[in-house]
């Protein structure tokens, strides 16, 4: 693979993801509506769904939370991840990310922790001509 070492880009919100992340909330909520329990339970799971979609849409998309994403940097050592409050980490992309030319589903292996930790990155988080760079690279590590 010819190129620099290194690639390294900042994310951007994605729409493509919000709207995936209302319609999935919306199935979610129609599909608790649609059940026979009863409606403080209903209550309740709406509430938490909500609150889902709140919280998802702050970290991921408006990247307003402090354990958001805001910067990626790949090299063949691994993956390193800047978030928004300026600490970050750095790991080992794991053998099960999904790469496609519509998604791609980053998960990274941190030393130290049990699981690993995922992010969703649509093509309009970065622009067309990066997030191809980002799949081709990460296809090479």
């Amino acid at each position: 693979m010819s190129g620099p070492a290194v690639w390294q880009h900042p994310l951007k919100p994605s729409l493509r993801f919000a709207l995936l992340l209302l319609l999935c909330h919306m199935l979610a909520a129609a599909v608790v509506y649609a059940t026979t329990i009863a409606w403080p339970i209903r209550l309740a799971l709406f509430l938490l769904i909500f609150l889902s979609l709140l919280y998802h849409l702050a970290r991921d998309i408006l990247l307003l939370l402090p354990g958001s994403w805001r910067e990626i940097l790949l090299d063949q050592s691994g993956v390193s991840v800047t978030t928004r409050n300026g600490s970050g980490f750095t790991g080992q992309v794991v053998g099960n990310t999904v790469i496609s030319p519509y998604f791609v589903l980053l998960r990274v292996r941190i030393e130290g922790r049990r699981l690993p930790v995922s992010r969703v990155i649509f093509p309009d988080a970065l622009g067309v001509d990066l997030f191809r760079q980002l799949c081709v690279r990460l296809r090479f590590l």
